[in-house]
């Protein structure tokens, strides 16, 4: 049986997301169907803290996929063309996850779109795979924050909810690593982060940017990149063929006034905290540089106003004033 079809419901460097199940079409491309028509009946189920390895159990494993149309899940790529591999990826995020359940608590699906899919031998599950496929399991929901056409109203409760999130995160000495407008979404009611396979405590002697720890080159200060290793004179450069590679995702932005507004500023403040200030105390401030820009750059494009006291408090850091 060949499948086709299927929604491939956004994809990224590392990984793409798709439905879990679908209920209109039999065989499409869905974590249902590649598991049911897999040959090998080996499959590992993850819990935060257990990993369960079965083998002849996949009927009652499709048994509790069936109809959870409610989930999707998160397929994992090579991603870095050189270090890339998808098994290391999904790794990471799952790393991620079981350290942020630790953070977050029992408040873990308030903040993040993670909640186990199931219960198995009285593991909640979170994550499957088979041979070499690496999947992980979230909430169903697609309104990134790109795609939402603001009221004042609403603006307020993102920026609150995000911020909220965001500084649990820094008073436990953690970051996402990867704030973006396509990295926030809108699922049940609430604002939460999601792709968290970037995500790290400060003081990980292992980020570089050789490994993928400075994210994307939109939302990040070039003073990030500088710290895992990156020149600025190298960053600029690399920066201009990003924006010309994806262009069609960050469309958006190119004609906002605040857009290269920020970028002069940002490129400026780099070179200035490149000789002047400890680098190492500026880590637990990127994710907060991050969100502050995306929120200038949300109320420019839905023409409302910003809570400017709070942005240039988390600018402030980085020695930018709006």
């Amino acid at each position: 049986m060949n499948l086709r079809g299927g929604k491939s419901i956004s994809e990224g460097f590392r990984a793409k997301t798709i439905d879990v199940y679908d209920n209109d079409n039999s065989d499409s491309v869905n974590l249902y169907n590649m598991i049911k028509n897999q040959p090998s009946d080996r499959i590992l189920l993850y819990g935060l803290n257990k990993v369960i390895k079965t083998r002849g159990n996949k009927d009652e494993i499709l048994k509790l996929l069936e109809n959870r149309d409610d989930f999707i899940a998160k397929v994992f790529k090579r991603g870095n063309i050189i270090l890339g591999n998808s098994k290391t990826n999904f790794k990471s995020e799952m790393k991620a996850i079981k350290t942020i359940s630790g953070i977050y608590k029992n408040d873990l699906d308030k903040y993040t779109t993670f909640k186990p899919i199931f219960n198995y031998d009285g593991i909640d599950i979170y994550a499957i795979s088979y041979r070499f496929n690496y999947f992980i399991l979230q909430e169903r929901c697609y309104s990134t924050l790109e795609k939402i056409n603001f009221t004042q109203k609403e603006f307020n409760k993102f920026i609150n909810e995000i911020y909220e999130s965001l500084l649990i995160l820094q008073k436990n000495n953690f970051i996402h690593n990867d704030i973006k407008a396509d990295n926030i979404i809108k699922c049940n009611g609430r604002y939460k982060l999601i792709d968290w396979d970037l995500a790290s405590n400060i003081h990980n002697p292992y980020m570089s940017f050789a490994k993928g720890s400075g994210g994307n080159f939109v939302f990040n200060h070039p003073i990030k990149f500088y710290t895992y290793g990156i020149p600025i004179f190298l960053y600029k450069v690399m920066y201009a063929i990003f924006i010309n590679y994806d262009k069609k995702t960050y469309e958006w932005l190119f004609n906002l006034r605040t857009f290269n507004y920020i970028k002069e500023l940002s490129i400026k403040s780099a070179e200035y905290l490149a000789y002047n200030t400890d680098l190492n105390k500026l880590k637990n401030q990127f994710d907060m540089y991050s969100f502050a820009i995306l929120i200038v750059f949300l109320a420019e494009k839905n023409n409302l106003e910003f809570p400017s006291d709070l942005v240039n408090e988390l600018l402030a850091p980085f020695h930018i004033k709006l």
